[in-house]
């Protein structure tokens, strides 16, 4: 269920810190929701979970964070077509472990210390 962002005036894509919270809490949410052993994503699909406006200056921000944990080897390119790129994470994935013994399925909520705490791994 996409989270519904309050309407202030600014511009979303302003503070790259509250986007990052945004794609972890919106990583977080589908891992935390995965009946199997991977899920696939997009980075529009993030911005509709996160209750981001899908605008293509916002999903390029959201395209670069999602490489940045590529990257890192958190999560894996699964495709890339003409549509775009298809990421999946995996439960052999050190976030996947991170997210899911850090976060109870019970608490929903999505504290931002703990997403600031997977951000920070290396």
């Amino acid at each position: 269920m996409p989270r519904k962002r309050e309407k202030s005036g600014s511009v979303v894509y302003r503070n790259y810190n509250d986007i990052k919270i945004a794609v972890m809490s919106a990583i977080a949410e589908l891992v935390l929701r995965a009946k199997g052993s991977c899920v696939t994503f997009t980075s529009k699909k993030i911005a509709q979970i996160s209750g981001l406006p899908t605008q293509p200056v916002l999903l390029t921000i959201i395209r670069d964070i999602l490489e940045n944990l590529q990257n890192e080897g958190l999560i894996i390119r699964y495709s890339k077509t003409s549509h775009g790129i298809k990421y999946m994470i995996t439960k052999d994935s050190p976030l996947w472990n991170l997210i899911s013994s850090k976060l109870n399925l019970k608490n929903k909520d999505m504290h931002p210390e703990i997403l600031l705490s997977v951000l920070n791994l290396s």
